[in-house]
């Protein structure tokens, strides 16, 4: 005995659908409590705290300048209407 089920196919959805503006609020929340444990751990000349918390960081800040420059690159590949 078999059950009978109604499917309807929604649209697809993109692997990488988050908003924008998601991506860089989250990296940028980040970055920036990495940016303050790094200059805790320089501080405190603990180089245990200081250097992955400092490379975190960059890398977020680095990916906060890459998203910036795809969306500006993005914009000017649009043909105007």
């Amino acid at each position: 005995m078999g059950f009978k089920v109604k499917h309807y196919a929604a649209k697809t959805v993109a692997a990488n659908s988050s908003l924008e503006w998601e991506l860089i609020l989250t990296e940028l929340i980040i970055g920036s409590l990495c940016a303050a444990f790094a200059k805790v751990g320089y501080d405190a000349s603990m180089l245990l705290i200081f250097i992955p918390n400092l490379v975190i960081a960059l890398v977020c800040f680095g990916f906060i300048g890459l998203s910036v420059f795809h969306f500006i690159r993005e914009k000017r590949s649009k043909p105007s209407e």
